[in-house]
């Protein structure tokens, strides 16, 4: 048992959780004492856990919420029963209602009277989000709590009210104050709605509304009491008559009456309001008090005591109530009565201010300066604030859109502007949902809903709930898009859904004709580039056809298809079956952009493996065939190869240059052989030079020339066969670079290293020499 009971506030917590934290609309539709009911109200989660008192005997709870105030709820409040405990609390999940609107309870005693100090224990609380807001406490002069009388066919029903200065979801009376007695306490429902609003029909019969003087008499036999200052009754409503309750007597009674100018139908309510003057009268105040309705000098009706309908009309040291009763006759005469009772005490006496009377017409309940409409105001079945009786249950609401830029660029945003408007003749619209879903082609970026609405981008729904209401007669839903398509983008707007019936579109059909239906296109430019072209079709089969650029028809384009490759606003027009003409709304734009100039530069001449820079111009970006994409590049081509180079501009056209490179052959060999020269002197090699032969091989051409470490040897050489020998100095000075160049300029670059000496002779010897003389 344990574990079901746990379970079960955890699902009564999450579902006031998930209801209290959801989106909520602004409820503001200027309807007097609008009941807080109907969908989405519930019985919220007070201090305690309860959305009633569970200590006070609360039954049948639900009745503060149906949205019929001619029943109620009995709270029997304990003397036990701790401050701040919530008596009723009434939550609404779905709307959340402004400040400086007026809000509270109809309460009444469940028989006898609603004292002041009763009253004085009660508080109105106002919350948003489960967070206390403000509070009203009905307590002497200083009150911030408003009281008023709600007099019908029910006894002593009582407005506690108080003008908010913060947004609510909540309202709950609440008990701040130990009753002195245990008190039966009803409460009708809650209500909110502007602070203008009449809250009592009293129509005082004073000055020109009496007929004469007041009468005053008495029947049986008294002794005391007696009428005082009567006039004061038709004198205003401030200063009273005195009615002394008679101190001794047989079948005794003392009166005060007042005539009328006019005569008064049946379903009047009519009485006095009197205070307990001598302070002895307490909750004993309906005992000996008779309030009775006359025909001319014929008693039409007589109520006494607790069958009286009284509700307390002024706090204070003398609390001043309205004592009376429902008529079923006419009557053009009332007169208050008071009888001589034991109970009441020695002295007892009555202050009388005014005799009254509230119209009510229809005969509901409702005096004529509270009614809504011309039948039963106390039923309101949908909780929209308007009762049955005069609830159509029919709106007309119409959708339009409009857009910023009608011709945006790619990748730029525009902003949609939703409006709905409700035709003011009218009733208020309640659960209403517009749907404005971008299509494929925009990206939602971001948006700005009117204050108590809210819009999802997700799923499109603009909800407008309850917002659409009261003086507010249009609104509107700002979205911002960015443009990812081009062609023609379309946006619909739709009211999907509303308590009410629209008087001239049905919801969500999808019917373009209706006025719940607006849509807004924006044609983005189609960039092609000079020479491609594009294929437009119209979507709809139709017996002609007419294409038109820049509103002139265009000669022959007379089919459903149409080839395009100019710049200009394409339209057409077609005849639909029916005879209708129908055509494209939004033009098709069509931008031709010229292609980019771009140059590879001039052919190139190279020999074969040397590297050349190769350098385009133009604007854009670059791409070579080699898959470089620098506007310079370098190559080394063996063979004559062609290099194309391609330009993309910003719009996206291609253009394309060549550039062809010449390849020469290069020189492959020299095929250098050196020769050692002696120069004559065989036996000494520091005068060896060595010569050069060459016959190269590879190149272009028939000739080249030498030069041997850098120097030219002068000549031009022939190829296909050995050179002359070319003299590359002595041995002794080692290696020589060798350039050899052909008639295309292509070169080789080589070094060539000196053969061996070539003188072989030793170095002299030196013999000794005998020398013989020889006589003669």
């Amino acid at each position: 048992m344990r574990t079901k009971t746990k379970t079960f506030l955890f699902i009564i917590f999450m579902i006031s959780y998930f209801q209290g934290s959801a989106q909520q609309t602004i409820e503001d539709n200027k309807i007097c004492m609008d009941p807080i009911s109907g969908r989405g109200v519930y019985l919220g989660t007070g201090s305690g856990g309860a959305g009633v008192c569970l200590l006070c005997g609360v039954v049948g709870a639900s009745n503060v919420i149906d949205a019929d105030q001619s029943n109620y709820v009995v709270a029997s409040l304990p003397v036990s029963l701790l401050s701040g405990t919530p008596i009723i609390a009434i939550k609404d999940s779905l709307q959340y209602y402004p400040a400086g609107n007026e809000a509270g309870f109809i309460v009444g005693p469940n028989g006898g009277l609603l004292s002041a100090s009763i009253l004085s224990n009660l508080q109105v609380q106002t919350f948003r989000n489960g967070i206390l807001q403000e509070s009203g406490a009905f307590s002497g002069g200083g009150s911030l709590l408003n009281l008023s009388v709600l007099q019908g066919v029910s006894g002593g029903k009582q407005i506690l009210s108080f003008v908010t200065t913060k947004d609510f979801d909540e309202i709950r009376l609440v008990s701040v104050g130990v009753v002195g007695a245990l008190t039966s306490l009803r409460v009708y429902g809650a209500f909110e709605g502007p602070t203008i609003c009449p809250k009592d029909c009293v129509n005082a019969l004073t000055g020109t509304e009496v007929t004469g003087n007041p009468s005053t008499g008495s029947s049986g036999i008294c002794v005391g009491g007696g009428v005082t200052n009567a006039n004061n009754v038709i004198g205003d409503t401030t200063a009273a008559a005195n009615l002394a309750v008679p101190l001794l007597g047989v079948a005794c009674s003392r009166y005060l009456e007042v005539s009328t100018t006019a005569t008064y139908p049946i379903g009047t309510f009519a009485g006095f309001a009197v205070s307990d003057n001598s302070g002895l009268l307490g909750l004993n105040l309906l005992g000996g008090l008779t309030v009775e309705t006359y025909l001319g000098s014929t008693l039409q009706e007589s109520v006494s005591g607790s069958s009286l309908l009284s509700a307390l009309a002024l706090n204070g040291s003398s609390p001043v109530y309205q004592v009376g009763f429902k008529t079923t006759k006419t009557f053009n005469k009332i007169r208050i009565v008071a009888q001589g009772l034991v109970s009441l005490g020695l002295g007892a006496s009555y202050d009388v201010y005014y005799a009254y009377v509230k119209l009510d017409t229809d005969l509901d309940g409702i005096p004529d300066c509270m009614d809504r409409c011309t039948g039963n105001d106390l039923i309101d079945t949908d909780g929209d604030g308007y009762p049955d009786a005069c609830d159509s249950n029919t709106i007309d609401i119409s959708v339009a859109k409009t857009v910023s830029n009608s011709a945006p660029s790619m990748g730029s945003n525009v902003n949609f502007t939703i409006t709905a408007t409700r035709d003011a003749a009218t009733l208020n619209a309640t659960g209403l949902q517009i749907k404005d879903l971008l299509p494929s082609g925009l990206t939602y970026v971001s948006h700005t809903a009117p204050t108590g609405t809210f819009y999802t981008p997700l799923s499109g729904i603009w909800n407008i709930g309850s917002a659409l209401g009261g003086t507010t007669t249009s609104l509107s839903l700002a979205i911002t898009a960015k443009v990812d398509s081009v062609g023609i983008l379309t946006n619909f707007a739709e009211i999907i859904a509303a308590n009410e019936t629209d008087t001239d579109s049905p919801y969500n059909n999808g019917s373009t004709t209706e006025d719940d239906v607006a849509s807004v296109c924006v044609s983005v430019p189609i960039q092609i580039c000079l020479g491609d072209s594009i294929k437009l079709t119209s979507s709809t089969v139709a017996p002609t056809y007419q294409w038109y650029k820049d509103d002139i028809a265009i000669v022959g384009a007379t089919s459903a298809d149409l080839i395009v490759g100019e710049s200009g606003n394409y339209t057409v027009n077609f005849t639909s079956t029916a005879g209708c003409l129908l055509g494209n709304c939004c033009p098709i734009t069509v931008n031709v952009n010229a292609l980019p100039v771009v140059s590879a530069g001039v052919d190139r001449i190279t020999c074969s493996g040397t590297a050349v820079a190769l350098t385009a111009t133009g604007t854009g970006t670059f791409l070579w065939n080699t898959g470089e994409t620098t506007s310079s590049i370098s190559v080394s081509p063996t063979t004559t190869t062609t290099y194309i180079v391609s330009l993309t501009n910003a719009a996206g056209c291609v253009n394309y240059d060549t550039v062809v490179v010449n390849v020469n052959p290069s020189i492959l060999s020299a095929n250098a052989v050196t020769y050692c020269n002696d120069a004559g002197t065989t036996s000494s090699a520091t005068d060896d030079t060595f010569d050069i032969v060459l016959n190269p091989s590879g190149g272009s051409g028939t000739t080249y020339t030498v030069t041997v470490d850098g120097v030219s040897t002068g000549a031009t050489y022939t190829y296909g066969g050995a050179s002359p020998f070319i003299n590359a100095g002595l041995i002794s000075t080692g290696s020589k670079t060798i350039i050899i160049t052909d008639a295309n300029g292509c070169t080789l670059t080589t070094s060539v290293a000196p053969p061996a000496n070539c003188s072989s002779c030793p170095t002299k010897i030196c013999v000794p020499i005998t020398i013989t003389l020889i006589r003669k």
